[in-house]
């Protein structure tokens, strides 16, 4: 079952259609080591066979993405995609200005597993933040922000209040560190404009924004954080 709420559509002009939202719960995801437990459950394969399988799988295709091949199974698909400007033909690739992006699709046979997922709703929609696009306000890019570049999120209950510290853009990178981007060029409910901070490592990243501003622009006493589903990649400039 896929449970599922209802908010506000800001594709259209009608203040009263609305879009669902998938909600993620806990019980309904599976790790790595879950997905295990449940293939020994069904017998034919030891734990430590199993977990042999696994390391040597995992390597195979970390080497095959490394090495500049794609994936192709029923499982899943991988292709790669360039982001950034090159100043004309002859420009080369430079990782200063361009990066190289990753890219993972369904393949048939959980595309036809899909289809028999049963989605149900859930009364009570959030009332976080909730954001449905991120990009690089400068090239457009969607899939990778330039660090010290401007960032636009667009969204719903975006608006937060920029002299408290505690709310705003927060970006998560790949060292474990956090960064508020301080820098605020915008904040409404459905868009913020922020500066991407120029120190934030080269790598993938996650977004999100935290807000006490209510619907009616009052305050609420306890935090309301929405976090982007997709991870970005930030590049060096």
């Amino acid at each position: 079952m896929i449970p599922f709420t209802l908010r506000e559509n800001l594709l259209t002009a009608d203040p009263d259609d609305c879009m669902a939202q998938v909600v993620s719960e806990k019980a309904q995801i599976f790790t790595q080591e879950k997905i295990d437990a449940e293939i020994i459950k069904r017998g034919g394969v030891t734990e430590a066979a199993l977990a042999a399988v696994r390391q040597a799988e995992k390597a195979v295709y970390a080497d095959i993405i490394a090495d500049g091949g794609v994936i192709s199974t029923d499982l899943f698909s991988t292709s790669f995609s360039i982001s950034g400007v090159f100043a004309n033909q002859a420009d080369t690739f430079d990782p200063k200005r361009h990066a190289v992006n990753l890219n993972v699709n369904a393949g048939v046979l959980l595309k036809e597993a899909a289809k028999k997922a049963k989605p149900f709703k859930k009364e009570g929609g959030s009332t976080d933040p909730y954001i449905t696009r991120v990009s690089d306000s400068f090239s457009g890019d969607t899939q990778s922000v330039k660090a010290g570049s401007i960032m636009e999120l667009l969204g719903a209950r975006l608006k937060f209040d920029k002299a408290d510290s505690e709310q705003g853009v927060f970006v998560k990178a790949s060292n474990g560190k956090e960064y508020r981007c301080a820098n605020v060029v915008e904040t409404k409910p459905a868009r913020a404009v922020v500066q991407f901070p120029a120190d934030v490592p080269a790598g993938e990243f996650t977004v999100e924004v935290r807000t006490k501003v209510n619907a009616n622009k009052t305050q609420s006493k306890s935090m309301k954080v929405g976090e982007y589903n997709k991870t970005l990649t930030a590049v060096q400039a």
